[in-house]
C-alpha cells in the first residue's frame, strides 16, 4: 500500500518485500517494521530492525530494505519543507539513527490515516493538508531529536484567528488549504490548526464543511437547485462528499432536508 500527498508518502510493505538501493534527495524517512524482521542497508552499513526499531534516513541518504517471511514495515516519508526547515543556518536537523517506536500504535495510527486518505475527503486540499499535519504532530512526539517549527509567535492573539474566519466566511466555496490561512493569521501552519482548535473547538476544515452546509441549507429551501448543482457551487469534490457533510452535520440526506 502506498499513499502520497504534496509533502508526505505513507507505505506499508509485508512478507518479503525488497526494493533496490536509492535516495531521497528532500524527504526524511521513518521506517519501522510492525512486525517480524526488516533487514535495512543504509550507506553500506547493515541494521536489522525488529518490530518497533524505527530507522531514519535523512536527505540524501542511500539505502535499501529486505524483510523476512510473515513480516511487514511501516515507511513514512516527509519533505524537508513539510517539517519547518528554512533556518537562517540552512542545516537540517539530526536525529538519531535509531529509534524506539510502538508497533501497536504507529499500525492503528496508519490505518486512521490512510483510511482519511482513502476513503474521507482527500481531494479537498484541507482534508489531505489535516492528515499531514497529523503525522507531522506523531513524529514530533515521537522521534529522538527536535523538529524545529517556524515563525511561532510566543503569544497568540484571537484577532488573527478572527481574521482567518471572516476569510472563510468570504471563500468557503473555494479550494481553500492551510497554507492560505495560517498566512492569513501570520502564524506557521502547525502553530496555526492547533489555535484554530483551541478557539474554535473544531478543525479548519470541520468549520469548512459547517459553513458550506450551512449555506447548502440556504439553497435547499431559497432554490430549485439540483442537489448535484449546489454540492458544485459549494466547493465539494462531489455529491457524495456533500452528502456525507450535510448528514454529519444536519442529521439527514439533503433531499431529507429539502423535503421536511
Amino acid at each position: 500500500m502506498s499513499i502520497r500527498t504534496e509533502r508526505m508518502e505513507l507505505f506499508k510493505g509485508a512478507d518479503r518485500f525488497s526494493n533496490r538501493s536509492h535516495r531521497h534527495g528532500h524527504w526524511y524517512q521513518v521506517t519501522v517494521p510492525v512486525q517480524g524482521v526488516c533487514h535495512v542497508t543504509m550507506e553500506n552499513k547493515p541494521y536489522r530492525l525488529n518490530g518497533g526499531e524505527g530507522l531514519i534516513q535523512h536527505p540524501g541518504t542511500e539505502h535499501f530494505l529486505r524483510l523476512d517471511a510473515d513480516s511487514s514495515v511501516i515507511i513514512i516519508k516527509i519533505r524537508e519543507d513539510a517539517l519547518g526547515l528554512e533556518q537562517a543556518s540552512g542545516s537540517l536537523p539530526e536525529f538519531a539513527v535509531r529509534q524506539r517506536m510502538d508497533p501497536g500504535e504507529l499500525s492503528r495510527l496508519f490505518r486512521h490515516w490512510t483510511s482519511e486518505l482513502m476513503f474521507g475527503d482527500a481531494p479537498d486540499p484541507l482534508a489531505a493538508q489535516e492528515t499531514e499535519i497529523r503525522v507531522l504532530h506523531y513524529l514530533r512526539a515521537t522521534l529522538n531529536g527536535s523538529i524545529p517549527e517556524r515563525g511561532l509567535e510566543s503569544k497568540v492573539r484571537d484577532v488573527h484567528i478572527h481574521q482567518v474566519l471572516e476569510y472563510m466566511h468570504a471563500y468557503y466555496a473555494e479550494a481553500v488549504s492551510v497554507d492560505d490561512l495560517a498566512a492569513v493569521a501570520k502564524q506557521s501552519r502547525f502553530h496555526f490548526i492547533r489555535n484554530f482548535r483551541e478557539c474554535t473547538g473544531v478543525t479548519p476544515y470541520q468549520y469548512l464543511l459547517m459553513l458550506r452546509v450551512d449555506k447548502a441549507k440556504q439553497l435547499l429551501k431559497s432554490s430549485g437547485d439540483s442537489v448535484a448543482d449546489i454540492s458544485c457551487s459549494l466547493g465539494f469534490s462531489c455529491t457524495s462528499q456533500f452528502h456525507r457533510a450535510f448528514r454529519k452535520f444536519a442529521g439527514m440526506t439533503p433531499g431529507e432536508f429539502r423535503q421536511s
